[in-house]
């Protein structure tokens, strides 16, 4: 067979097996007919199975989907979408074993309901990854015991998925200085918010809000056009993360930080506040959208302990 392909006896079948064997001796030390008949049916009904158990497994389709966001202590999903692409048979009992290092132990998903001729379902996986990290989600096989449950076909399940599990969010407090706050106020950041002065007009991206929108522009180009709005006395703030394995002595006050840096640039950036983010020996990310700041989350995600000088790799 193919590599990845295999049929395995379950427990009922290995009963089956052990009660053939003692039914075929019996019948080849007595001679009685009946007893080769029982033998016969029982070795119909295992190869039955096996043949049935691999058809059952024709024509079934299935892909993997994650969620686009994971962080470390939330709960995130991975699915698997089974599509029956027969024209005339259901499709019964498969299941898929599901694997990731962001989860402590494997999965196996069963479909528990028939799924008529082109028809799909979704096998949901629930799970809290446990570290920051970059892994994949793999589907190692996919496997039908169809009809009798005496023997089960292994196929491989070839489907994989990248994922980036954020660091935790974690509490902290944030301390203000008066005197440095006094000099900063009055600032005009000159980047795009919600109120003060009109700087521009641009093309609608995805994500921007509605209440952004100049609607008598978009009228006369007949295209969508977005206000650009310089945000009155606004401190901007960057957040510098510098990995230097000299500055960690051990893994624990670096997962602290890469878990603070996440929360601070989150809440900074609801608060309008987050100018760019640096990881020492990479580009700067200027933080103007959602996406931006997911950016800046997924380098956090991929980031070790590294010696001065060497540089930052993704």
């Amino acid at each position: 067979p193919p590599k990845g392909h295999k049929v395995i006896p379950t427990g009922s079948g290995m009963l089956l097996i052990f009660i053939g064997l003692t039914i075929g001796l019996a019948a080849y030390n007595t001679v009685n007919n009946i007893l080769f008949a029982a033998l016969a049916l029982l070795i119909a009904a295992l190869i039955m199975s096996g043949v049935v158990c691999w058809g059952n497994l024709l024509s079934a389709r299935w892909r993997l989907e994650t969620s686009s966001t994971f962080r470390v202590g939330e709960e995130g999903h991975a699915t698997v979408v089974v599509e029956n692409a027969r024209r005339r048979f259901p499709l019964f009992c498969v299941s898929f074993g599901l694997q990731t290092d962001a989860a402590e132990e494997k999965r196996r998903l069963y479909m528990k309901e028939r799924l008529d001729p082109g028809e799909e379902t979704a096998l949901v996986w629930r799970f809290k990854p446990t570290r920051r990290m970059r892994t994949n989600v793999v589907i190692e096989n996919a496997v039908s015991s169809f009809p009798f449950g005496f023997l089960s076909k292994f196929l491989p399940g070839e489907c994989e998925s990248e994922i980036r599990v954020w660091p935790r969010r974690i509490a902290y407090t944030r301390y203000r200085n008066p005197e440095v706050s006094g000099l900063l106020q009055g600032r005009s950041s000159k980047r795009q918010g919600v109120s003060g002065e009109l700087i521009g007009l641009r093309h609608y991206e995805k994500g921007d809000a509605q209440r952004m929108i100049h609607w008598k522009v978009s009228a006369k180009q007949g295209r969508l056009i977005v206000k650009q709005n310089a945000t009155e006395t606004q401190s901007l703030l960057d957040i510098v993360v510098d990995p230097a394995s000299y500055l960690w002595k051990s893994e624990a006050p670096f997962e602290t930080m890469c878990s603070f840096a996440a929360s601070l640039a989150e809440d900074l950036f609801l608060e309008g506040k987050l100018d760019s983010c640096y990881i020492v020996g990479g580009a700067s990310v200027r933080i103007q959208r959602v996406s931006d700041l997911e950016a800046f989350f997924d380098a956090l995600a991929d980031l070790k302990p590294a010696d001065p000088g060497a540089g930052f790799q993704e």
